[in-house]
């Protein structure tokens, strides 16, 4: 098990986000954006390989993303409406994601295996995040996966900052 780290406002921009092993080498290059469809963001390895993808396959209030590991689809992600936020599933592969969007505090399982843990970390270069992640061929599907989740926990924020505005302008 490694550990790799991105900071935190990467993993938010669209374009070019750069993933580091602790010992601070440039591991995984991923780029690419979403939001409008078809949107896609790539997992790179350094010396140029294409790793994994997710491809965004809907929009709306919970769109549908699909998994591609060496370009073959090996799951899909989605949020359901009436489920917590905090639990997801990934078909295909069988993970089950857990955690907290406002955290970002994440575990992702294949049965009872830990095949990831995420957190905030606090660096020099400022919020990171940390991903501890078991297998290493699984690193590139992960890290599609923690872009996701990032996409989502800054929906959401932007959503209830919407509404704490809102229902501050009706109190008078």
């Amino acid at each position: 098990m490694r550990n790799l780290y991105t900071r935190r406002s990467e993993l938010s921009n669209r374009g070019t986000i750069r993933v580091k092993d602790d010992s601070g080498r440039l591991v995984y290059l991923m780029l690419g954006k979403w939001g409008i469809h078809p949107g896609v963001l790539s997992v790179y390895d350094v010396s140029g390989p294409l790793l994994a993808e997710i491809k965004q396959r809907s929009l709306g209030f919970f769109p549908k993303f699909d998994l591609y590991a060496s370009k073959k689809h090996v799951g899909s992600l989605r949020r359901y409406q009436g489920i917590s936020h905090e639990m997801l599933f990934v078909k295909g592969l069988n993970w089950f994601i857990v955690g907290n969007l406002m955290t970002f505090n994440y575990k992702v399982y294949h049965g009872r295996q830990c095949i990831m843990t995420i957190s905030e970390v606090q660096l020099t270069a400022g919020t990171s995040l940390e991903f501890h992640i078991k297998n290493k061929d699984d690193e590139p599907l992960c890290l599609c996966i923690a872009a996701i989740l990032d996409y989502w926990a800054r929906h959401d924020l932007k959503v209830k900052q919407k509404k704490k505005d809102y229902y501050g302008k009706l109190a008078w």
